[in-house]
Formats: structure tokens, sequence, C-alpha cells
């Protein structure tokens, strides 16, 4: 008993430490890791907005989003590429490949820091954002098929040691499993609310 009790101790040691190094180390070099991110995070964004709204002016982006559903259809649909062949350079060439490489820094960043949601950032860095909407979690929700099951693991690792909430988790796995059912989103802190008629998906983390 003593010797399993010395175990455990030495293992909840381990956590502590480890985590402590992570947390220095994020503290260290939070300016430009928050930098680094902003512009995953933006690149991310934009390009995917521009396949929507043909605009890189997020003035103008930001005015369609907030019209009435039926004008910001109609909006939408009279900014659609004529030719198919426009769009689909831009998903090979442009956001494709990035998504990869932007994936592939993130697995080195919360490896090496934790994974570092805003809420951990926010411990260190004070500045206002420059995309309000500015997170993280993006990045890894649009990351290629082929970095799922290394995600699987390295994203589990970090809901254990509490770096991102049980919602978090549920909406990356959502993701790692193909999007192709909500169920690992009701597993994880989801739940499905009617409202005014209307069912929907509902967060009960903080």
């Amino acid at each position: 008993m003593k010797f399993k009790l010395l175990v455990l101790a030495l293992f909840l040691s381990h956590l502590t430490y480890s985590q402590s190094v992570k947390d220095s180390l994020l503290k260290k070099d939070i300016v430009n890791l928050v930098e680094e991110m902003e512009f995953m995070y933006g690149y991310d964004q934009t390009l995917r907005e521009y396949t929507i709204y043909k605009t890189f002016d997020k003035c103008e982006t930001n005015r369609i989003e907030n019209l009435r559903d039926s004008l910001k259809t109609e909006e939408i649909s009279s900014r659609q590429f004529e030719s198919d062949a426009m769009k689909k350079l831009i998903w090979e060439k442009y956001i494709n490949p990035k998504d990869a490489e932007h994936t592939e820094r993130m697995i080195e960043i919360t490896k090496k820091y934790g994974f570092p949601r805003v809420k951990r950032i926010r411990e260190y860095y004070k500045k206002e954002f420059i995309d309000p909407e500015f997170n993280p979690l993006i990045i890894f929700v649009h990351s290629p098929k082929e970095y799922w099951e290394e995600l699987k693991g390295l994203m589990l690792n970090e809901y254990k040691q509490e770096r991102i909430s049980q919602c978090q988790y549920g909406y990356l796995l959502w993701h790692f499993t193909g999007r192709k059912s909500l169920q690992p989103m009701l597993d994880n802190g989801f739940e499905m609310v009617t409202e005014n008629g209307k069912t929907r998906l509902k967060s009960t983390c903080d």
C-alpha cells in the first residue's frame, strides 16, 4: 500500500511539475506566440471568407453577416464565382496546404506549451486581440484528415490536464471523427434544446 501511494505521489508531482514548466514557457513566449497564432487564425478565416464573399474587406463581410437571413442569402448568391475552377484553385493552392502547415505548427506549440486556449492566453496576455473572435482552437477544427488520429490522443491529454474544456474537446472530437455525427459533442458537454420551436445544439460548459 505504501509503495502504491509513493508511486501515485510521484506521478502527481511529475504532472504538477510538467504543468508548471509549460505555463512558465507560455508566459515567457506569449507575445510571439499570440502574434504567430493571430496570423494563422487570420489567414484561415480570411481565405475561407473570400471563397464566400469574394472580398478581403472585413467591414464588407461583417455587413453581409449582419443582414437578415433572406438578404444575406441573396447577397452571397450574387457574389458566387462564375467559374468553379477559381474556387477550387483557392482551396487546393492556398487553403488546404496552409491548413496542414498550421496544424503541424499548432501540434508543436501544444506539445511544448500545452494547448493555448484563449482563457489560458489571457492569464499572460493583456492586449486586445486583432480579431475579437480570435481562437486558436479553430486551427485544429480545420485540420486535415491525416492528422486526426494524432490529434485525438493529443487533445484527450490536454482535456485530462484541464487545458481545454469538455465542450472544446467534444467540438474537436466531432471534427476528428469526420463530422458525421453530433454524438462526440453530445457525449462531451453539449445538449439538444428546443427554443421558440427550433431545436439546436447548446453548450453546457462555462
